[in-house]
């Protein structure tokens, strides 16, 4: 799995991309742990090239949340496609995520990020 990380004032947004290893979660863990650990922190996850929602992948979701949750923070799913926004309407344990449809609206959730301007 590839990570890309953008990091805006007061929020980050990350891009999951691919497919997670069996080791993920403790790479994940490495990677997003010293960027999660900031008081009220704002997190938008990009799953739109997000190949599956296996146990590998919840388990990055689970760890990403349960950092932002100790942080008092926010954290927004974005851009998943269809078969992947049915698995999380249709398992009631994953509907603490707020879903939304595309990076915008989920940006326009959280007023301290940046809203893409287009010329």
């Amino acid at each position: 799995m590839r990570y890309q990380i953008k990091e805006f004032k007061g929020g980050l947004i990350i891009k999951l991309d691919g497919v997670a290893e069996d080791n993920e979660a403790t790479r994940a863990r490495q990677v997003f742990l010293p960027l999660l650990q900031r008081p009220g922190v704002k997190v938008v996850l990009n799953l739109a090239r997000l190949c599956e929602l296996g146990i590998s992948e919840l388990e990055i979701l689970g760890l990403i949340r349960q950092e932002v949750r100790a942080q008092g923070g926010t954290l927004r799913l974005c851009a998943l496609h269809d078969d992947l926004r049915a698995q999380l309407d249709w398992n009631p344990f994953l509907q603490i995520y707020a879903l939304h449809h595309d990076l915008e609206s989920s940006l326009s959730e959280i007023p301290d990020l940046p809203m893409k301007r287009s010329a």
